[in-house]
């Protein structure tokens, strides 16, 4: 920490205080949105964390990514915000998905905690994945093989190698 002479570096995320390892969110975004309409999709909702996790600069940039690839590829698009973290946001907001007027036929989840979420609710609701919808999660949980998400991979091993390196 700056105030005792201790050396931090940042994994994931941005500080303007301090050096920080992460990778391009609004370049990763981007190509899965790229990916969903090279599989033919025409229409993709956005699942996102709580409102707050709006401090945590990835979101943000994984929104405005989102809405602005969609909106240049000619999607319809919507973002729906999940009220809780995890399993139970993506599974709330799974439950608004299927309410809606319309539905997606693609959905990627800002994380992939939140795309269990979804992936449980749209199984118990009886849609398939991926034959009737497909979904996209973010960061390549370990979980995510188990239960056959797509997701975009984050170099975990690597950020923490550049990490300490950092430090040292």
């Amino acid at each position: 920490m700056q105030g005792v002479g201790v050396p931090v570096v940042s994994i994931g995320t941005r500080n303007p205080r301090f050096s920080s390892v992460r990778i391009d969110d609004t370049a990763a975004v981007t190509a899965a949105v790229r990916h969903l309409r090279l599989l033919g999709h025409e229409s993709v909702t956005m699942v996102t964390g709580p409102t707050e996790d709006l401090n945590f600069v990835a979101t943000v940039e994984r929104r405005e990514a989102f809405a602005g690839e969609a909106q240049t590829n000619g999607m319809l698009f919507d973002v729906v915000k999940a009220r809780a973290p995890g399993l139970e946001g993506g599974g709330g907001a799974a439950e608004s998905i299927l309410s809606g007027a319309r539905m997606a036929t693609a959905v990627l989840a800002e994380y992939d905690e939140l795309a269990f979420g979804v992936l449980r609710t749209l199984a118990r609701a009886g849609v398939d994945v991926p034959s009737q919808l497909s979904l996209m999660g973010f960061d390549d949980h370990e979980m995510a093989s188990v239960v056959d998400l797509t997701t975009v991979a984050q170099p975990v091993r690597e950020q923490g190698e550049t990490a300490a390196r950092l430090l040292l």
